[in-house]
């Protein structure tokens, strides 16, 4: 931008747009820092992040020093893991310290998460006790995910003092308040009371005769797949994590039940190719590929195996060169056929439709599916096969094969993420290369193995 022109004004809550996001680079390129507060003062934290994320290491820390102060908690717990990690790092642990005084608690617990050892130090001394239990729950339990703000009143309060309480104590009543948890002197949950139902009750009447006696409530222990279930099957916008005693501990509300979907999807995705869900795009190299090397060493492997598969059956595939044409065929269509069983097994388990009791069921009924699918597709190849080549016994061999390798992938695909899920694993994460591995092996030698029975 040239220097005699005003930067653009920028409305309050402005979101990301790509021209502003245009102007914003033009202003780091020519490096004027008052300018450049212009444009990224007002905007939403959340395109704040996403503005980061976009940026490489060096334009990160020049855009977040334009930032006030105050606007630093919310911006930095809407990073991902790379680049928050990425950030705090750059900041002197005091103003990480000041950053974190005001973040909600549940917040709190993922950034400390995220500090390195001497920064981490400095700030459990600044933080609660109740804090810092936070931070003993899991990532992926209810624990780790409930926060300690909420509302909660005795059940003699009448209708009209909650009216008064909220007038007095103003901004000192947690945000995002839903409901009001009813508890009694020694902190036992009684009942809640969503806000809209308070609206229409009488002044006079107490807590006690308009509350819900018998509320949803979540241990803390409770795995966060079973927490989304949880506010999806009662349709929930907050909900109380008690311990076995009723005794309330915190609350979770359906923005972190978000959050966590979103996270878990995101995770989904990530791992299933064996990266880290929260790395960082402008990571340093040697960071990225010491991350990535492992799982692509396991893939080696699985490749190597099926290459010794056919390795065995070098003299026929040398005899019969459409053997080489066509057995890639059988191992592809087998891998589809697995990844749609896994994919349907997979889901089943997370949706806890799976139990002990119907997985043998489940189990036929993917054999049947294999089967049927397998016999149909068998054909077609088998029919192509006959035209391109003129040899109704290599028709045969690839339409058993095609056969044998779908039903290879149903057993795959079903019993792979079932025997995960059951040894402690993550069936979503660790399923696909092995499945992937089974159906092409299977295929290998299944087409290989009856060519060199039936056709040399």
């Amino acid at each position: 931008m040239p220097q005699n022109m005003q930067a653009k004004p920028v409305p309050l809550g402005v979101s990301l747009t790509d021209e502003l996001y245009q102007d914003i680079l033009a202003e780091l390129k020519d490096g004027d820092a008052v300018k450049l507060s212009k444009y990224i003062k007002n905007l939403h934290p959340s395109d704040v992040a996403d503005l980061l994320e976009r940026l490489a290491p060096k334009e990160r820390q020049t855009v977040f020093a334009c930032l006030p102060p105050e606007k630093h908690p919310e911006v930095i717990v809407e990073l991902s893991t790379g680049v928050q990690e990425s950030i705090l790092a750059q900041l002197p642990t005091q103003d990480v310290v000041s950053a974190i005084e005001l973040m909600e608690s549940d917040d709190v617990a993922d950034v400390v998460q995220h500090l390195n050892e001497n920064s981490a130090e400095e700030v459990l001394e600044s933080i609660t006790d109740e804090e810092q239990e936070l931070l003993t729950w899991p990532e992926n339990s209810a624990g780790g995910l409930m926060q300690l703000e909420y509302l909660s009143l005795p059940k003699s309060w009448t209708v009209e003092k909650v009216y008064n309480h909220f007038r007095e104590k103003g901004e000192k009543i947690p945000e995002k308040i839903r409901n009001i948890f009813v508890i009694n002197k020694a902190g036992k949950l009684l009942g809640v009371i969503s806000l809209g139902r308070l609206m229409y009750q009488p002044l006079d009447v107490t807590l006690d005769k308009v509350m819900r006696k018998d509320p949803v409530t979540i241990l803390p222990e409770t795995p966060v797949a079973e927490v989304v279930s949880i506010f999806e099957k009662y349709d929930l916008q907050s909900c109380a994590v008690v311990n076995e005693d009723k005794i309330m501990l915190g609350r979770i509300t359906i923005d972190d039940v978000l959050d966590a979907v979103l996270a878990d999807n995101d995770k989904y995705l990530m791992r299933s190719a064996g990266l880290d869900e929260g790395e960082d795009l402008f990571a340093p190299v040697v960071q990225t590929t010491r991350q990535r090397f492992p799982w692509l060493m396991v893939n080696l492997f699985t490749a190597i195996s099926a290459s010794f598969v056919i390795a065995m059956f070098t003299d026929e595939i040398e005899k019969v060169v459409a053997l080489a044409v066509l057995m890639p065929i059988v191992a592809s269509m087998g891998g589809n056929a697995g990844s749609q069983t896994l994919t349907v097994t997979v889901r089943g388990l997370a949706m806890k439709q799976i139990t002990m009791q119907n997985a043998y069921t489940l189990l036929k009924k993917e054999l049947l599916v294999g089967g049927f699918n397998g016999l149909l597709l068998s054909l077609i190849v088998a029919l192509g096969t006959v035209i391109v080549y003129g040899d109704p016994t290599l028709g045969a061999i690839i339409c058993g094969a095609t056969i044998v390798n779908h039903i290879f992938a149903a057993i795959a695909g079903n019993l792979i993420p079932l025997i995960i899920e059951k040894s402690g694993g993550d069936p979503a994460i660790s399923s696909g290369v092995l499945v992937t591995t089974v159906t092409d092996i299977g295929g290998f030698f299944t087409f290989l193995g009856l060519a060199s029975l039936f056709l040399l």
